[in-house]
């Protein structure tokens, strides 16, 4: 279909004689908001890692605008439009809020939105001179965030975005996230139920590598094998 940004079909990768990822598919459409969730050793970073180039697999094949980018080195990813934030915060904390966002953009080709405004996508305009090594857990993840949109992706990538975040702060991730999913696509891996609850939007459920069940999250929420395997009935 004409709106397809990324494909992953049949994906396998094998460590030696652990099969890691087995038949796994994913397709995200232009514009879409989708997490994977699972429990612990699911596959779930393995699999990004794989979206990203970081990892080539060993079967099936990953497409981004129809382009193969299975093993592509990260750059000529990010140049395709593809920006990812990982779980641990990465930013440059003797630099101002407002110049992270700055370094950021160096190198982006196509046209970019002013840093005011990415300042407030994030909601971090009251910080921008800011310090970012004085900034909350909470906030340094946003500015991160902010980061990868400095390049104007197609597609964001988010590594466990609400890690260490208060209640409140993962709400409000969440909040930011729906404000943005009408601009580009949004892939989330998560473990904290309640920022997928409320995103309530397409879930791919791991469990050992595999496919467990896939579909709207209010379906996934009250499916009987997602609650014994992840949701806390086991």
């Amino acid at each position: 279909m004409s709106d397809v940004l990324l494909q992953a079909e049949n994906v396998g990768i094998r460590f030696g004689g652990l099969q890691a990822l087995e038949g796994l598919n994913l397709t995200v459409r232009d514009k879409e908001l989708c997490c994977i969730i699972g429990p612990n050793g699911a596959g779930k970073s393995t699999f990004l890692n794989v979206l990203t180039g970081t990892l080539r697999p060993t079967s099936g094949s990953v497409r981004f605008l129809g382009h193969d980018i299975a093993g592509l080195p990260l750059h000529r990813i990010a140049r395709l439009g593809i920006a990812r934030k990982f779980q641990i915060p990465s930013v440059f904390p003797s630099l101002s809020v407002e110049d992270n966002l700055k370094v950021a953009r160096w190198g982006a080709s196509s046209p970019l939105r002013p840093v005011g405004e990415l300042l407030e996508l994030v909601a971090l305009d009251s910080r921008a001179t800011t310090l970012a090594g004085q900034l909350a857990h909470g906030q340094k993840q946003w500015l991160e965030i902010g980061m990868a949109l400095a390049i104007e992706p197609r597609l964001l990538l988010l590594d466990e975005p609400t890690a260490g975040m208060t209640p409140q702060e993962t709400l409000a991730t969440a909040e930011m996230l729906l404000r943005l999913k009408g601009e580009f696509s949004i892939v989330a891996v998560e473990h904290d139920i309640r920022f997928v609850r409320a995103l309530n939007c397409e879930t791919l459920v791991l469990h050992q590598g595999r496919r467990l069940r896939s579909g709207p999250f209010h379906d996934i929420e009250t499916d009987e094998m997602v609650r014994d395997v992840y949701l806390g009935r086991r």
